[in-house]
């Protein structure tokens, strides 16, 4: 099956392939069940006024998790035979399955297949909502008209409730820069209705590197379009944690580069780090990579997964290097179709990603997403399962030191 990618994340290009991203969200929709909205609340429920032990224990296991480690999933085979292997890894998942309309109403359902993994797994659900294609005008219509806000956010708090998500992640995208105040205060909303059941909110935004839009700038890194709608502020003040989605670097419009280059990203971190509290930041990593193909005055692109370019090393003509600047492997080679240039992400160039987080000390990361990736990234040693870190846990605090044992505070060293 093609690869569902995560699309419109591109920074700094105007032009967009909209038809592509239509095609990638309606065929999420598609394999996600139950398109019909939500049956409506009757009126505003009242505040959970003693969760339940569920809820809990998923707000503990996420809070509590160093680094949070959350991982999108879009409904397709290769996603679905990931989640049950790795479960045991994960913090959070964060499936893209439900969207919203013009008037506030939520649309979809978590297919009934992923949520039995994730609940004999224990493993928090945070779903995703978006905005069908990124559509701006439906975007800019629901932030101009308060009831719809309002009635979105009682949605989401209804189907919190209903099927025990942790929380939501508001998605938004192509938002009009014009609309960037009311984004903010939209989600403020949603935040106050979730915060008030004990549930958690997370936002994803696209990397910005200047306040300023149009960013007219002569750095190499400007904000687009795209990042303009966020402020990272605002944001950053209501919401628990946000997704900063460092990929897309060179998208389906652009020329062949490294889907996630290590410099961009550095200086994406820069900008964030400077408006949201470190412990808020989840650094975005892609599990995916990107080939274009060029023939004459033609271009084409389509997603990569990490197997897609394995099974490229055997062939004879087929040269794979190592971009020391963005960290990042790339291959080239020509055949009758064109000259195949492909940019994608193994476990060295994640790590290098991983080791940012921890360098600017991120709260974690957030993996897009799953069925793609290499399958090394699940053997770094950050990232061993819940299980065994816990009986390393339980091991440590059973052996309580003796006195004699105990060293002075002052010759103690931390260890990061």
């Amino acid at each position: 099956m093609e690869i569902l990618e995560k699309p419109c994340l591109r920074v700094g290009t105007v032009a967009r392939a909209a038809s592509v991203r239509a095609r990638a969200f309606l065929a999420v929709l598609v394999i996600c069940q139950g398109l019909a909205a939500a049956p409506k609340p009757q009126g505003a429920a009242r505040p959970i006024s003693h969760p339940n032990r569920e809820l809990v224990n998923a707000r503990r296991h996420v809070l509590g998790a160093r680094p949070l480690g959350m991982y999108y999933y879009s409904a397709d085979n290769r996603g679905l035979q990931s989640l049950p292997s790795h479960a045991s890894q994960m913090t959070l998942l964060a499936p893209q399955c439900f969207w919203l309309d013009d008037q506030g109403f939520v649309h979809g359902e978590i297919p009934a297949s992923v949520m039995d993994i994730a609940r004999r797994a224990r493993l928090p659900v945070m779903p995703l909502l978006v905005n069908p294609k990124f559509d701006q005008p439906l975007a800019s219509a629901l932030l101009r008209n308060p009831r719809a806000q309002k009635r979105a956010a009682m949605y989401l708090a209804y189907l919190a409730r209903r099927d025990n998500y942790v929380g939501w992640q508001l998605d938004l995208e192509h938002v009009d820069p014009a609309d960037k105040g009311r984004y903010s205060r939209f989600v403020a909303e949603v935040a106050a209705r979730l915060h008030r059941d004990n549930r958690l909110l997370s936002v994803a935004v696209v990397p910005r590197f200047s306040d300023a839009y149009p960013d007219r700038s002569t750095k190499e890194f400007r904000t687009g379009e795209w990042g303009a709608p966020y402020d990272y502020r605002a944001l950053g003040r209501v919401v628990d944690f946000l997704t900063l989605m460092t990929y897309e670097h060179h998208g389906e419009s652009d020329p062949p580069g490294p889907v996630a280059g290590y410099e961009w990203v550095k200086e994406a971190v820069h900008y964030a780090i400077a408006r949201v509290p470190r412990s808020k930041l989840l650094l975005g990593i892609p599990f995916y990579g990107r080939e274009w193909v060029s023939q004459g005055q033609t271009e084409t692109t389509r997603s990569l997964a990490f197997q897609d370019a394995q099974e490229l090393l055997g062939r004879p003509g087929t040269e794979f290097r190592w971009d020391d600047r963005w960290r990042t492997r790339w291959f080239q080679y020509r055949d009758a179709s064109g000259e195949h240039t492909g940019w994608y992400e193994d476990s060295e160039s994640l790590g290098a990603k991983l080791q940012l987080m921890r360098q600017y000390q991120l709260r974690g990361f957030a993996a897009w997403r799953l069925g793609v990736e290499d399958p090394k990234f699940w053997t770094l040693p950050a990232f061993a399962p819940r299980s065994e870190r816990d009986a390393r846990t339980a091991n440590s605090q059973r052996r309580q030191p003796k006195p004699q044992d105990r060293v002075p505070a002052r010759a103690t060293s931390r260890s990061r």
